[in-house]
């Protein structure tokens, strides 16, 4: 399959939100486009794409993560491939390039954290050399009274 690895655009809002809906992920036009332009603007986030010469594949959110009780690392936000173009080594690609973007960066480890639900995903990042870490809660406390 020919397709290319870069770094994302302000243009690809429409293709990034069709993908992140594709996932599982429902959000607006508006609302991808109002984060896409914050993760553009902040040097502690990289957002790649990889695309062919009509749409994007795929894309991976990068976050460089500080916590006190470890060393500095990337943490993969979110990566997301096209369902009709799985398994074509698009994914692979994304996780190269991120492996290349934090050595540059004297990253010593990448993280992601992956709903139990998704075991494809969980074999795929076994496949390119993750090891599980940990299983975890996460807790969720809305803000906003509706």
């Amino acid at each position: 399959m020919d397709f290319r690895v870069r770094t994302a655009e302000e243009t690809d809002c429409s293709e990034i939100t069709r993908l992140s809906n594709e996932m599982g992920y429902p959000s607006s036009f508006k609302k991808v486009c109002e984060i896409l332009d914050m993760v553009l603007s902040h040097d502690d986030h990289q957002l790649f794409v990889a695309a062919n010469d009509e749409k994007l594949l795929g894309y991976i959110h990068l976050v460089h993560s500080l916590r006190l009780s470890s060393e500095p690392f990337i943490e993969i936000a979110a990566i997301v491939v096209e369902q009709s173009v799985r398994h074509k080594g698009i994914g692979k690609a994304l996780i190269e390039k991120t492996e290349k973007w934090a050595k540059n960066r004297e990253f010593d480890f990448i993280r992601i954290r992956s709903n139990i639900i998704r075991e494809d995903a969980h074999q795929f990042f076994y496949h390119q050399g993750f090891k599980k870490l940990k299983t975890q809660d996460v807790f969720f406390k809305e803000m906003i009274q509706k």
